[in-house]
C-alpha cells in the first residue's frame, strides 16, 4: 500500500485502509490455517463479518459520493461487482476452494482501491462529502454492532447500490 497521497492518514479513507490491513492479516492467517489443514471456522466468521461491514461502508458512504463525480463510474461498478462476487464466494461457509478464491480476489480489490480509487478521490470530494461519508460509516457500524450484540434477533436485508438484496449475517 502506498503512503504517497495522504489518503491513509485521516478520515474515511484512512479508516477503510486500516480495515484493508486487518482483512489482509486475516487473509494470511486463513491461508496459513488452510495450508496446515486446520479448522478455519472461527477465523472465517471474523473475516466475513469485517468484510461485510467494510463493503457496506464503501457502498453506503464512499461509492455513492464518487459516483457523483461522474469520472470513475465504471471503476465503482466493478468494485461493487467484486463485493457481490466475494459475498457469493464466501456465502457457502468456510469452503477451502471458495475461501482461497475470495482471498485472491480481495487482494486485487484492495490494491485497486488503495492505488487507484483512494488517490483519485482524496482531493476531489468536498469536506461536506467527507463528513457525510464519515456519518455513513458510523451508521453502518451501528447496524453491524447491533447485530453482533443481538445475534439471534431479526436479521435484516440491505439493498446495495447494485440493486442486489443481501441478508447480512446476524450471528
Amino acid at each position: 500500500m502506498c503512503d504517497y497521497c495522504g489518503c491513509r492518514e485521516s478520515g474515511p479513507t484512512a479508516e477503510l485502509a486500516a480495515e484493508h490491513v486487518k482483512l489482509q492479516l486475516l487473509s494470511e492467517r486463513l491461508k496459513a490455517r488452510l495450508d496446515a489443514k486446520e479448522d478455519i471456522s472461527d477465523l472465517f466468521t471474523e473475516f466475513t463479518a469485517l468484510l461485510e461491514m467494510h463493503a457496506a461502508k464503501e457502498e453506503v458512504g464512499l461509492f455513492p459520493k464518487v459516483n457523483g463525480l461522474k469520472v470513475m463510474d465504471d471503476q465503482i461498478a466493478q468494485l461493487i461487482a467484486e463485493h457481490e462476487q466475494l459475498h457469493e464466494q464466501l456465502g457457502s461457509g468456510p469452503v477451502e476452494r471458495d475461501v482461497r478464491a475470495a482471498i485472491k480476489l480481495l487482494s486485487q480489490h484492495i490494491d485497486d482501491e488503495e492505488f487507484d480509487l483512494f488517490p483519485h478521490v482524496i482531493h476531489a470530494l468536498d469536506p461536506e462529502d467527507w463528513d457525510e461519508i464519515e456519518l455513513a460509516h458510523r451508521a453502518v457500524e451501528s447496524v453491524f454492532l447491533e447485530d453482533a450484540a443481538h445475534p439471534h434477533d431479526h436479521p435484516h436485508d440491505h439493498t446495495h447500490d447494485s440493486g442486489t438484496k443481501r441478508r447480512h449475517p446476524s450471528g
